[in-house]
């Protein structure tokens, strides 16, 4: 180890910079990375719930509202656009207002709790597939074919050699 340059001797396996860290591979003080969270403050999550980003929060709030507030309800982003526009076209009477009324419902409530069977029953009887022939050739079909392709000397040799 150099400890006039801080910096470690040997090529680090996952090739991050090595300048200016200890022994240990932690950055030195003073030494500032020139890329991370420090250069774009503006893509940081603060890692909180937004409100404002929630569709499911929106569908609560719009439809906990009175009537004369729901009318007077402007929306300022596109999440407050897509819940009022849901919540409207769920109060109509047609398919498309069911499909709104399932999505508002599973995503306020939740998704309603669906049974699995899991008991497997042991099933005795023998199964036909319907509908599915096995297909059949005529007695003598593929020893004619040898015949044809191969002439009758070479034909007689294999097929008299096969011992069914």
């Amino acid at each position: 180890m150099n400890d006039d340059m801080n910096e470690t001797e040997v090529d680090t396996a996952t090739k991050q910079a090595v300048n200016g860290r200890d022994e240990n591979g932690r950055f030195v003080a003073g030494n500032i990375p020139s890329t991370g969270f420090h250069t774009h403050p503006e893509r940081r999550n603060n890692g909180k719930w937004d409100k404002d980003e929630s569709i499911s929060y929106w569908y609560n709030k719009l439809g906990r509202m009175s009537d004369e507030e729901f009318d007077s309800f402007k929306p300022y982003n596109q999440n407050q656009r897509i819940a009022l526009s849901k919540i409207q076209a769920a109060l109509g009477n047609d398919e498309l207002a069911l499909r709104c009324t399932k999505e508002i419902t599973d995503r306020t409530e939740g998704r309603p709790q669906q049974g699995i069977d899991m008991n497997i029953e042991q099933d005795s009887t023998e199964h036909i597939i319907r509908g599915f022939v096995i297909p059949t050739l005529p007695e003598d079909f593929i020893d004619k074919d040898i015949r044809a392709q191969l002439g009758e000397e070479e034909a007689a040799k294999i097929l008299n050699a096969k011992q069914w």
